[in-house]
């Protein structure tokens, strides 16, 4: 039990883009994930997590991805079946303009056998992620980066630059 307390800290008191925290328990983590945040926090998050997967209004669906904790900007678009992080949706900033593609996934948290790995995600100003992308945990998309379809983002993306693959590399940098 007390693990889990420990997340809850982290996730309030952050320092570092990700932290790694060692699971204690007797089972594995990701079979105990009620405790991390509470039953019901984390049914009701799950619910409108899933809600906004099929909504087609963006007001409406950005309203209630910020009811839960998102950071939501101005005029961004989450397209359909779209899945944000139920558990740590406050770690999620999303800045203005960003365009996300459908069924692209966003953690802030990862389970294994034994520990959990939990961090922010911040997609910058006018970024855009192409459909079926997985953004990790402890990633910055920069301002005005494009992410490739089908892209796996376990690193940082500089502003400007193009990545795609599995795992993401630089494809173009309009930077150099």
């Amino acid at each position: 039990m007390e693990y889990f307390l420990s997340i809850i800290d982290l996730s309030i008191n952050y320092i570092m883009d990700f932290k790694e925290v060692k699971y204690l328990g007797k089972r594995n983590p990701a079979f105990d994930y009620f405790q991390t945040k509470g039953k019901y926090r984390t049914i009701f998050n799950g619910f409108i997590c899933h809600i906004c997967r099929i909504i087609p209004s963006m007001r409406i669906k950005n309203k209630l991805y910020r009811m839960i904790g998102v950071k939501i900007g101005k005029n961004v678009v989450i397209a359909a079946y779209v899945e944000l992080d139920p558990y740590f949706p406050e770690l999620i900033t999303i800045e203005d303009n960003v365009i996300i593609g459908v069924g692209t996934i966003i953690l802030a948290h990862e389970y294994s056998q034994d520990k959990v790995r939990i961090g922010k995600v911040h997609l910058k100003e006018r970024s855009l992620i192409g459909a079926g992308s997985l953004i990790r945990s402890g990633v910055t998309v920069g301002e005005r980066a494009v992410v490739a379809a089908k892209s796996y983002v376990n690193k940082d993306v500089k502003n400007n630059s193009t990545v795609g693959g599995v795992p993401a590399k630089i494809i173009k940098d309009k930077n150099d």
